[in-house]
């Protein structure tokens, strides 16, 4: 993977399973979306590959050809929504992130007209926090955990 090759969001569609258990499978994809476990393989068709459009948009983060992450854009309401995004460790800290979400907040912004979007990373999760911060988003509040979710700092982007 060259650091050249461009970053694309490429919608997830059900032939995409394949490529997604090998993410999920990662290392570096733990407890992301589940915390149980492994995600079965269900609950991957279920959520990340195309069923809950048009609430939640799915897209394999690829650099060349190769699939390094998945991202999310979901719809809070009609003028705001939230970004999910995981990458694998080979692919942090090298653009790849930051790329990906410029497209998604101008998605947001031109085909959904919102005007924010929001993140939640774990308080625990002090990387995604200062990523998030250096693209732009903001700490709103600290939000506490509950059986299901450790607490977690929602943040958010003005889109104007």
């Amino acid at each position: 993977m060259d650091a050249d090759e461009p970053v694309e969001l490429k919608p997830t569609s059900p032939r995409d399973f394949p490529v997604l258990r090998r993410l999920f499978d990662d290392p570096s994809f733990a407890g992301w979306g589940d915390t149980s476990g492994r995600m079965a393989d269900a609950d991957i068709r279920a959520k990340y590959l195309g069923g809950r459009l048009p609430e939640v948009e799915c897209f394999l983060v690829t650099r060349g050809s190769s699939p390094v992450g998945l991202t999310q854009l979901h719809a809070d309401s009609a003028r705001t929504g939230g970004i999910d995004l995981i990458l694998l460790s080979s692919s942090r800290g090298r653009g790849v992130g930051r790329a990906a979400v410029n497209a998604l907040v101008e998605r947001a912004r031109t085909v959904h007209e919102w005007e924010y979007v929001t993140v939640d990373p774990d308080l625990s999760n002090t990387d995604g926090i200062t990523f998030w911060q250096a693209v732009g988003f903001d700490p709103v509040r600290r939000l506490p955990g509950t059986q299901r979710r450790a607490p977690y700092l929602l943040m958010q982007r003005r889109l104007d």
